[in-house]
């Protein structure tokens, strides 16, 4: 496979100007190449930005150059699609809270009933993400709330990303089922 062949041991790191040249010919083809998979701009320049910097971090190990530009458009491709299944799995819940936001932003009029249907929903998510086991529930905090990623809540708790994965649909799908009146 053509990824064994560009990465080998013992190579010196890339230099700084070495890589420069090659962000700066690719980086535009990449963005673009990104949002052929995700349509969001600003999501595509980041997605090309994790793919340079995981490219810097991993260059020393380089030992075919003639594959850097196959490589980055692979790894490209492998972060889009990841992001754009992460964005699917985004839950009702999400949705709900937006559009309660939303509603609640834009009445020109605040009802009561709007109000207080928003503030019950609040009560009652609290109520049953206390019901969680304590691991679930920072893991859910600190995703929806903190708006971490899951490799860095992983990282930060110490366990692998899949895990923070599992333990968030499980959540979602719990709290799915204590909800289902406000849905």
């Amino acid at each position: 496979m053509w990824l064994t062949g560009l990465y080998g041991g013992g190579k010196e790191k890339m230099g700084i100007e070495e890589f420069q040249k090659i962000f700066l010919e690719l980086y535009p083809d990449l963005c673009v190449y990104a949002s052929s998979f995700v349509i969001d701009v600003a999501s595509s320049k980041d997605i090309v930005q994790d793919v340079f910097t995981t490219f810097w971090i991993e260059n020393d190990k380089l030992i075919n150059k003639k594959l850097i530009k196959p490589y980055l458009f692979k790894s490209v491709k492998h972060k889009a699609l990841n992001y754009k299944k992460r964005e699917k799995r985004k839950s009702g819940l999400d949705e709900l809270f937006s559009s309660f936001t939303e509603e609640l932003a834009n009445s020109e009029n605040e009802t009561v009933e709007a109000f207080l249907s928003y503030s019950n929903l609040q009560s009652d998510l609290e109520m049953a993400i206390q019901e969680l086991p304590e691991q679930r529930q920072l893991i859910f905090r600190m995703s929806r709330f903190e708006e971490m990623k899951h490799k860095e809540i992983a990282k930060e708790l110490n366990i692998s990303p899949k895990t923070v994965e599992t333990q968030i649909y499980r959540t979602l799908k719990f709290l799915k089922a204590k909800l289902k009146h406000h849905l």
